[in-house]
């Protein structure tokens, strides 16, 4: 796990768009690459050079895909009810006795999918490490 993934990863989860990453991200490698000292004696820990940035209000693509994916868990669920109030269907004869556990796991599979997706994207690079390398 990198320094620089677990940078990305932190700077997410406060909620900087992706520029601002980049540019953060372009300011570290700068320092390693001038001074030569690893990112982790001049910045601390990831974590904490996170902390330095202030928190905003901004969705992430694993923050949307919680929430579709718990939106479409209570839709079933919604679905389960309906059926067995409105029309008698007794789900259970499809998905076995316990009615809840395939909303559960999906609600459980789009957390693990939205966290491991938020973690393992790289981040873009900023327009100006574009420009230098072209």
């Amino acid at each position: 796990m990198s320094y620089e993934r677990r940078l990305t990863f932190n700077l997410r989860v406060r909620g900087l768009s992706e520029a601002e990453i980049a540019e953060a991200l372009d300011e570290v490698r700068a320092h390693e690459a001038v001074t030569g000292t690893p990112a982790v004696a001049e910045f601390g820990t990831a974590e904490e050079y996170a902390k330095q940035f202030p928190k905003q209000k901004r969705r992430t693509r694993g923050k949307t895909i919680n929430t579709v994916v718990t939106v479409l868990a209570v839709a079933y669920v919604l679905l389960v009810v309906v059926l067995m109030l409105v029309f008698r269907v007794d789900i259970r004869d499809f998905v076995g006795p316990v009615t809840l556990l395939p909303a559960t796991g999906f609600v459980l599979a789009g957390l693990l999918a939205g966290f491991l997706t938020d973690y393992f994207r790289p981040a873009q690079r900023s327009t100006t490490a574009r420009s230098a390398v072209l």
